[in-house]
């Protein structure tokens, strides 16, 4: 098998966050430096959102106040990569109205996904109406059709900022100064999936084979999986220390599940760090094997989705070296979906 194939990991990958030097200097922007974005992105959500307005014909909607706002974000540069990190769920509560009527219908959106995992135009907006009335139809339609294209475009607002605000000064000088720019020469802005494909080992620590500055050839891998279980069942066997133990052969030698956690499976052969977990429907984290090149690692979801009287269980993987494919699709099938149904008796089918 392509596991069994892999030579034993070593000391490790080492390509965490390093401190800047103590002289304050970054030599060629080799280290992270890091801005907290967090402070800024709150008081310009609640700007763009906050009164923002929207009519069509008689009916219009004004947006009032955020009712919540949870996140944060992060601006980080190393070796003249800029990286923007950053995830939000918003609810704003809005006021709509029907000219020539005194009534109001209030209600609320939620936004849950505005992150650098998705574009401006795949942010979604669900909209809740509170207030019983005849015109809740056309203020439902108003803000489900105008309203999510104006939220939208305020967001595209709050990104397209962030990284004009905080590209200011992140790049530090190098030994020879050179201007400081945003997508030209050596000095780029790159989403998180990008930044998985960018950052490299240090030759001299690296071990495996190296990719070196030569661009990996990468695409996408799915499997999808169908379990006679409950969601929440499911999750569990996938997070749970002693239940990973058991479907990895008790290979499961690091596991801190937690945001920045990381992992390492199989006797070394599979390591990654966690990104984001949500109970019962979300694991995301990066992921690789061995035979990786050298600090390339693929960004990987499990999607748990509940179908009733079973769950669906998807694994999309991107940036998976184009070579390796095959072999990592294979491996994802039968190493940890068949394994799941195999050691618990889930009685699943297969695909």
């Amino acid at each position: 098998s392509f596991f069994q194939r892999m030579a034993k990991w070593g000391e490790g990958d080492p390509r965490w966050i390093v401190e800047e030097r103590p002289d304050a200097t970054n030599v060629n922007n080799w280290h992270w430096s890091e801005k907290n974005a967090t402070p800024w992105s709150k008081d310009r959500l609640k700007e763009l959102l906050e009164g923002l307005k929207f009519e069509d014909g008689s009916a219009s909607v004004e947006l009032t106040t955020i009712k919540k706002m949870e996140g944060e974000a992060t601006a980080n540069n190393r070796k003249a990569k800029l990286i923007f990190l950053f995830e939000w769920e918003l609810e704003v509560n809005f006021i709509g109205r029907i000219a020539g009527s005194e009534d109001e219908v209030k209600g609320h959106v939620e936004i849950p996904n505005l992150s650098d995992e998705n574009t401006a135009d795949e942010i979604d907006v669900n909209t809740t109406i509170s207030t019983k009335s005849p015109m809740e139809a056309p203020i439902r339609h108003l803000v489900n059709k105008k309203g999510v294209e104006t939220i939208r475009a305020a967001l595209a607002v709050y990104i397209r900022e962030l990284k004009e605000e905080f590209s200011k000064g992140l790049i530090l000088p190098t030994e020879k100064p050179k201007a400081q720019v945003i997508s030209k020469g050596k000095t780029t802005v790159v989403d998180k999936k990008e930044f998985m494909n960018n950052v490299v080992n240090d030759e001299k620590k690296a071990a495996g084979p190296s990719s070196g500055d030569v661009p990996v050839a990468t695409k996408s891998v799915s499997c999808l999986e169908n379990f006679k279980v409950p969601p929440a069942r499911l999750f569990e066997c996938l997070t749970q220390r002693e239940m990973v133990t058991a479907w990895t052969n008790g290979s499961a030698s690091v596991w801190d599940l937690k945001p920045d956690g990381v992992f390492v499976l199989f006797g070394g052969m599979v390591s990654g760090k966690f990104l984001r977990i949500e109970e019962p429907t979300t694991l995301e984290f990066t992921w690789r094997l061995k035979s990786f090149p050298a600090g390339h690692h693929a960004h990987v979801v499990f999607a748990i989705k509940d179908k009733g009287d079973s769950t669906d269980l998807t694994i999309d993987a991107n940036n998976v070296p184009e070579n390796l494919a095959d072999e990592t699709q294979n491996g994802f099938s039968r190493y940890y979906l068949q394994a799941l149904s195999r050691t618990f008796g889930f009685g699943s089918r297969f695909f």
